[in-house]
């Protein structure tokens, strides 16, 4: 989850933790990502000063929250300089069927290099929406360069969405009568997040409400081939909030809400009731 991190001098900046990350590693994660001593950090949430041993879900710290970083004087020195060690880099853009180099300043937007992917992208992108991801994960347009682990020589990997007349769009269920009042009940848009082999990878995946789970195996094969995260060689099966999906049932049957997480088990599951 991103959390915001205010300062009396410098922009705030924003890092991705864990939620049972103990409060010494999210200042590690600080000094590794912007240059600043653990011992020179000092964190306070909701008026109350954060214990080193704590972690994050004994203080209550939610996705978006902001904790304020007081540092020494000699501290807020390197904040402000760090932006200008690593203003300009290049990052190598890998594509479908190519790579290619980007420049790209620590305070660009995510969505102006998106505009300079496109640029380079030629026609393989033109017309086409795309999302962007690091490590796996995917960076929203809303943040800029500087709130992300990207650095110099960082791969970036593009993911062109598929068009509307998709597999994933036509698998909907036919329904008898009012077939034009429903259809777009039916294809209502999810996006969730499938959480792979012990939770290395978050990724994200827009299906429809209306899909049966086995559409999502289909489509974790194609978002492999560009992002080369690892599923069971040997099967697996999906869990949601604690329980075994069907894959003939649909997302809706499951009630699968916008945002939501899937786990990956190893295995394949037997028996059951019909």
């Amino acid at each position: 989850m991103d959390v915001y991190f205010e300062t009396r001098m410098g922009k705030p900046f924003c890092i991705e933790i864990g939620y049972f990350d103990t409060v010494l590693e999210i200042k590690e994660k600080i000094q590794k990502y912007q240059g600043i001593p653990v011992s020179k950090q000092t964190l306070i949430f909701k008026g109350q000063y954060l214990e080193d041993g704590r972690d994050v879900e004994y203080c209550e710290i939610f996705h978006n929250s902001r904790i304020q970083l007081m540092l020494t004087p000699d501290a807020t020195v390197k904040l402000e300089d760090s932006p200008a060690k690593t203003s300009k880099m290049q990052v190598l853009v890998r594509m479908a069927s190519s790579k290619k180099q980007v420049e790209v300043d620590v305070e660009d937007s995510i969505m102006q290099l998106k505009e300079k992917i496109l640029e380079v992208g030629g026609a393989a992108l033109n017309g086409r929406d795309f999302s962007v991801f690091l490590h796996g994960n995917e960076v929203y347009e809303n943040k800029f360069v500087r709130d992300y682990e990207i650095s110099d020589n960082s791969e970036i990997d593009v993911l062109v969405k598929p068009l509307q007349h998709s597999s994933v769009t036509t698998l909907a269920p036919a329904t008898s009568g009012g077939a034009n009042s429903n259809s777009n009940f039916n294809s209502k848009k999810l996006k969730i997040f499938v959480s792979t082999q012990c939770g290395t990878n978050k990724i994200p995946v827009e299906i429809n409400a209306s899909d049966i789970v086995d559409e999502l195996r289909r489509e974790l094969r194609r978002l492999q081939e560009v992002l080369h995260f690892s599923l069971p060689p040997e099967g697996y099966f999906f869990i949601y909030k604690q329980n075994v999906m069907e894959d003939d049932r649909s997302f809706r049957w499951h009630h699968v809400c916008n945002g939501d997480m899937i786990e990956i088990f190893n295995g394949s599951v037997t028996g059951g009731s019909s």
